[in-house]
């Protein structure tokens, strides 16, 4: 945009008023985007002098064009205004008017970050409805909602970027390092009321903030929320000294506004869950993977790889889409396969190959969780396949667990760790091998140091499940937990003595047969002796009966 031509809209609107010398100048240069300091120094007027010669000419400029302009948005307001002089066929020069409605550097933007999003790949489903949401049905509050890695800041900065035109401003800010409300609060406003002077009392921010947010387009993006929830709680609760957060989202949500406020967070903010609807003006739009289609283009990104058509689907399959992980596994492919996709499928198996960057983002959100919600994945892990509430009620030792279960199971729906199926739950295929492994590494340590917890918790082979299940629940869990003690001992038989005295130990404690430490012992100590054989555990649904029919599962 040329200034020349910004000043020819200037002149047009003040007419028959002009700008004088110094108005101009003062114009000229923050339209560089030089700051009053900038300008005093350079020009060698005083700063209080030019700030009240800005406070002068934005004010004048306010009067002209009936609405509040400042040094922060004077770019965002003329280029409004030029577009309704086009709609109204005044006479404006229409040239002018056209150059300034091409250039989308009116809106005033401020980013916080610059994130890159030129990798971006497919979501165009996503972003057609989370626009449909934002400019034809007016959400005033949405939370964009998905597991680490799922793509969520990337996906509401392509949306920012595609809707740009419809906002006067555009504000970016990480919750990353948990910024106390206030500070927060002062940021934001410090930009759109231009640097002026803003209150200390939080109330009278977040009023401000609502207020301004009625008068004007804005769109104001918060990335990380789920870093000012409590960890190791059931989802919602704030960190102490962060609750003010709850105030700000449950009046952003309950006020008329022109804005929209987009929250990316992998937990949902109790406040939504209150007032968010279908057809009502605060919404959540749960993140899933990418779309079959659209992983070889995200692949592309990285290099030259070699797939069948079968070879995506099992990609998409085991890994569910995840872009993050996508990303790291293609890494992976092309250092050791050369970029044949279908060598890594044939020769490591998805569910056998292990990269630790993709199960470190995993122990990072399943270590925000409660020891409930732990203990609830543990079980659904060991499950294998998608059960009902009464389902894993039945098997759930802890009266306060079964009592809390709807609420644990909402819980982990929030923190989107959990797929739901009507009334059905269950994990996704690399979550439930990560939550597998874990319970393997967990149960072998507590064998090995005799500090027993998990091991009374969970029934590692389930009496009621099919053939298949405890084939799976014999392969996954309890082979792994012996082979892993056959290398903490020198021999098998040392193996087979520690069992045995953990076993007569239980035996001999009443409160230890309350829980499922005798059963899961006997079934270790089966495999034990099958496992000491050269042959393969499982080969069919029916190997499974030397293990599981003779055990008494009462408990």
């Amino acid at each position: 945009m040329n200034l020349e031509e910004a000043l020819e809209i200037v002149d047009a609107i003040l007419k028959p008023d002009s700008l004088n010398k110094l108005h101009e100048i003062l114009f000229r240069q923050a339209w560089e985007g030089k700051s009053y300091q900038e300008i005093a120094s350079c020009f060698g007027y005083d700063l209080g002098h030019v700030k009240n010669v800005g406070s002068q000419l934005w004010k004048k400029l306010s009067f002209a064009l009936g609405k509040r302009v400042t040094k922060t948005n004077f770019r965002c307001v003329l280029y409004r205004y030029a577009e309704l002089q086009i709609q109204q066929q005044l006479p404006v020069a229409k040239e002018v008017i056209e150059t300034l409605i091409k250039v989308n550097s009116f809106v005033s933007q401020d980013w916080e970050e610059l994130i890159d999003v030129s990798c971006f790949c497919g979501r165009t489903t996503e972003l057609a409805t989370l626009e449909q949401w934002i400019t034809k049905e007016n959400c005033r509050l949405l939370a964009l909602l998905g597991m680490a890695g799922i793509g969520k800041t990337v996906l509401s900065v392509k949306l920012a970027q595609q809707l740009k035109k419809e906002f006067e401003y555009i504000l970016w800010r990480s919750l990353r390092y948990a910024p106390p409300v206030e500070e927060n609060l002062e940021k934001i406003l410090q930009f759109l009321f231009d640097n002026q002077t803003i209150s200390k009392n939080l109330n009278v921010k977040i009023t401000e903030l609502i207020n301004f947010f009625q008068q004007h387009r804005c769109l104001l993006i918060l990335d990380n929320v789920e870093s000012i929830f409590q960890s190791r709680e059931l989802v919602g609760k704030y960190r102490q000294g962060y609750e003010a957060y709850g105030e700000l989202f449950k009046r952003l949500g309950e006020s008329v506004s022109k804005s929209c406020v987009v929250l990316n967070s992998r937990e949902k903010p109790k406040e939504l869950a209150v007032l968010e609807g279908k057809n009502l003006p605060v919404r959540c739009f749960q993140l899933s993977g990418l779309q079959l289609a659209e992983i070889p283009h995200l692949f592309k990104f990285k290099g030259t790889f070699f797939a069948a058509t079968s070879d995506w689907g099992v990609i998409e399959k085991y890994y569910s889409g995840n872009p993050l992980i996508l990303k790291m596994l293609a890494t992976q492919i092309q250092e050791l396969f050369d970029g044949n996709v279908s060598d890594f499928i044939s020769v490591c198996e998805p569910h056998k190959k292990r990269f630790e960057n993709m199960y470190e983002l995993l122990e990072e959100q399943i270590n925000r969780c409660s020891d409930w919600e732990k203990e609830v994945l543990y079980w659904l892990a060991v499950k294998r396949h998608s059960v009902t509430i009464s389902e894993l009620k039945r098997d759930i030792l802890s009266w306060e667990t079964r009592q809390k279960l709807p609420i644990i199971l909402m819980s982990l729906e929030r923190r989107s760790l959990i797929i739901k199926d009507r009334f059905r739950f269950t994990l996704n295929p690399l979550l439930m091998d990560y939550i597998t492994n874990l319970i393997v590494t967990l149960i072998t340590q507590e064998i090995k140091d005799n500090d027993k917890h998990l091991i009374y918790l969970i029934l590692l082979l389930q009496p009621q499940a099919s053939a298949k299940v405890k084939s799976e629940q014999i392969n996954s869990i309890l082979e792994p937990i012996v082979e892993n003690l056959r290398r903490k001992f020198h021999s098998p038989k040392q193996l087979k003595v520690h069992l045995e005295n953990i076993h007569s130990e239980m035996r001999s404690h009443i409160s230890n047969l309350l829980g499922y430490g005798n059963i899961n012992i006997t079934c270790l100590k089966k495999v034990a002796v099958i496992t000491s054989y050269p042959i393969k555990l499982v080969t069919n649904t029916q190997s499974t009966q030397p293990i599981a029919d003779d055990i008494n599962y009462q408990h």
